[in-house]
């Protein structure tokens, strides 16, 4: 099976499951979203790490298309800012367009890949891409085609993730081409500057996004037992299954960067 067929199915395993629908309150975002604003659950951050990303652009008007839109969650988040006409969203699971459908009706919803956009040039003022770029095949294929898409003034905002170099010997297994890992933030950032973007901001958002999802993520059963809503017994095993994933994504990751960055 090809690779990215993979990870498109294990994604959309993952987003339907039971636990995963539960730990982001229903809201279909499946991101690690951002707590520096004080967000009180999951979907709270994940809600704020899409208006954090808009608020980098230099104006809220005029067309946007998020790519790699999961079940539509960001989509839905974008229409209290735009109007449904001026969204587009792309996905490359027909499962997950179906369910985006769904949850952002009156917007444009595709089936597509992020590095063969099917789009004029100069059809969009604004780009939005979060937590997917670091699994397109490739990032910098994304960003020519981004690029491209652009309006002129027109911007990108994305969230993204660095690996930690040994994660080379795994990277097919977590669906990561090894022409995305970058050995630091200025490398990163060069992959911007080659195509022409400018204004490029590449923040370390670490400990605000990443950080935050594993403080929230390990302290999740107790909190759960608390209200009810899981069993004491059920609250101690999960505690553990869940320490478990925020020391392996703590493990593997090196940095995560919010972006923005300007075509000209």
């Amino acid at each position: 099976m090809p690779k990215d067929r993979m990870m498109v199915r294990i994604y959309d395993r993952a987003m339907k499951s039971g636990k995963q629908r539960r730990y982001y309150g229903g809201s279909g975002f499946y991101n690690f979203g951002y707590w520096a604003t004080g967000a009180a659950s999951q979907r709270e951050a994940s809600e704020a790490l899409v208006d954090t990303l808009l608020a980098r652009l230099p104006r809220k008007d005029g067309s946007i298309l998020d790519v790699a839109c999961g079940l539509g969650a960001s989509t839905r988040r974008l229409l209290l800012s735009y109007p449904p006409q001026a969204v587009t969203a792309i996905n490359i699971s027909a499962a997950q367009v179906a369910t985006t459908r769904q949850n952002a009706p009156g917007a444009t919803v595709l089936q597509m890949d992020a590095v063969k956009l099917a789009f004029a040039d100069e059809s969009f003022d604004a780009v939005i891409c979060v937590e997917a770029a670091f699994h397109f095949g490739t990032r910098a294929a994304f960003l020519a085609e981004a690029f491209r898409v652009l309006k002129p003034g027109g911007a990108l905002v994305l969230s993204d993730i660095l690996f930690r170099r040994f994660t080379s010997g795994i990277s097919d297994r977590i669906g990561v081409p090894k022409a995305n890992l970058f050995p630091d933030i200025p490398s990163y950032r060069a992959q911007f500057d080659e195509l022409g973007f400018k204004d490029v901001i590449v923040e370390d958002a670490t400990d605000e996004c990443l950080g935050g999802f594993r403080r929230n993520l390990v302290a999740w059963p107790a909190s759960e037992h608390r209200k009810g809503a899981m069993s004491l017994t059920m609250s101690f095993s999960s505690t553990a299954v869940c320490r478990l994933i925020a020391s392996y994504f703590g493990a593997i990751t090196k940095a995560y960067l919010l972006v923005s960055a300007r075509k000209p």
